[in-house]
């Protein structure tokens, strides 16, 4: 039997790599976007439907209702890395109130599975709950509001927290791709000293969690509301910055300290621990294998 996916965040370079491989694996995708938004690099297959949604609750319910889904990966989100007071609004709306509307569709149609997308952002310094910024807190305002629904209404969730990601095709301006262009430009790049870990995971890998997190949700044999970590691999800036030069086959003109660091710097992400890991799923991508195809790109 085709299964079906309800799948947000699309046009973002992680939920369009999610998009295609459910699609190379035989499902029927969904996915959902705001009036206006670019879908030009959208899939162009008969097993891929579009739906605008106009930012009412009814209208998100019209939607799932019609395509009462076996899963809905929600991926969409507004990403500030800190935000202005104009902006606060739009933080609440896309991380929030869109995600509700979600969750209430959900119910109206009797679609009971979800995996959600979380920050390892969530927990500055390591703690079990400090948000780096507002960003992080309307994700974990929402992990709230999801505790509910499946408290009350018996939906079942998975909440996936990624670190960082890279891969080909990604246009985010993205440590990767910023050295990327200094290695082309030959321009001194100014950056912090330097001293910070990135947790790096490959796209690829992240999509595979999240089928493993469907496949998890669609066995369950009650309702779930779990939470794991997608760790990666680690590097701290120097290190990485010397990885890219080697891939580059030339050292790259970097001025460390030439900028300070950020407030409320992530120096050194959260440490996932056995029982933070997703069952079923281990990362399988190296970054000193892609860097030549990262770099040329």
């Amino acid at each position: 039997m085709e299964r079906s996916a309800l799948v947000t965040g699309s046009t973002g370079f992680i939920g369009g790599r999610l998009s295609q491989r459910l699609l190379e694996d035989g499902w029927r995708v969904h996915a959902i976007v705001r009036p206006g938004s670019d879908a030009a690099g959208l899939p162009d297959q008969p097993a891929f439907t579009l739906h605008v949604h106009d930012g009412t609750t009814q209208g998100m319910i019209a939607i799932m209702q019609a395509v009462r889904p076996d899963v809905v990966f929600h991926l969409a989100s507004l990403f500030l890395a800190d935000h202005q007071p104009e902006q606060v609004a739009l933080l609440v709306e896309s991380n929030v109130l869109f995600a509700t509307q979600l969750l209430e569709a959900m119910v109206a149609a009797e679609v009971g599975c979800i995996v959600n997308t979380g920050t390892a952002w969530q927990h500055f310094e390591g703690r079990e709950y400090r948000p780096v910024n507002l960003y992080a807190a309307t994700k974990q305002a929402f992990e709230s509001v999801l505790a509910y629904y499946t408290d009350a209404r018996g939906l079942s969730a998975i909440t996936l927290k990624l670190f960082d990601t890279y891969g080909t095709g990604d246009k985010r301006r993205k440590l990767i791709r910023i050295l990327g262009d200094a290695v082309r430009s030959g321009e001194t790049l100014a950056m912090s000293p330097g001293e910070q870990i990135l947790d790096l995971s490959h796209v690829d890998d992240v999509v595979d969690a999240f089928l493993v997190a469907a496949e998890r949700l669609m066995a369950r044999l009650a309702p779930l509301n779990e939470r794991y970590l997608v760790p990666g691999e680690r590097f701290d800036i120097r290190e990485l910055v010397a990885l890219v030069g080697k891939a580059a086959g030339q050292p790259l003109p970097v001025d460390f300290g030439g900028r300070p660091y950020r407030p409320r710097e992530v120096m050194e992400p959260i440490v996932a621990q056995p029982q933070d890991l997703l069952p079923g799923w281990k990362p399988r991508r190296s970054l000193r294998s892609y860097l030549p195809s990262l770099i040329g790109a």
